[in-house]
């Protein structure tokens, strides 16, 4: 099984992707540290979050979790004026983490 999400410990990023082979990237939108990257089809198929252990800490979490992943999914959420993202990372040890963040919109998206 290939992996959908990539931490760069070095520039302290997570990436995670939904897209699949026949969607092709049309453009991307930035919301505070998160870029969101859209299909063809309007979708949205790959998300980017910077600085991920300063926003984990914040929320009283390691960052060393980010290191030993065995999977990551991505759920989305409409929610009043926007979208509540959700990292879901399943550790190799240790315990799932649903890691949620705010992206405020003032259209709909299309979500995968």
């Amino acid at each position: 099984m290939e992996k959908n999400y990539f931490y760069d410990e070095f520039s302290d990023r997570f990436m995670i992707s939904c897209k699949k082979i026949n969607e092709k990237i049309v453009g991307s939108v930035r919301v505070l540290n998160v870029t969101l990257d859209f299909a063809n089809n309007g979708k949205i198929v790959n998300v980017e979050i910077r600085n991920i252990s300063e926003y984990l800490s914040s929320l009283g979490l390691n960052s060393i979790a980010l290191t030993d992943l065995e999977d990551a999914q991505l759920i989305f959420k409409k929610y009043k004026d926007g979208y509540i993202l959700y990292f879901i990372l399943k550790p190799k040890h240790g315990n799932i983490e649903r890691i949620p963040f705010n992206v405020p919109m003032k259209q709909s998206l299309i979500i995968a």
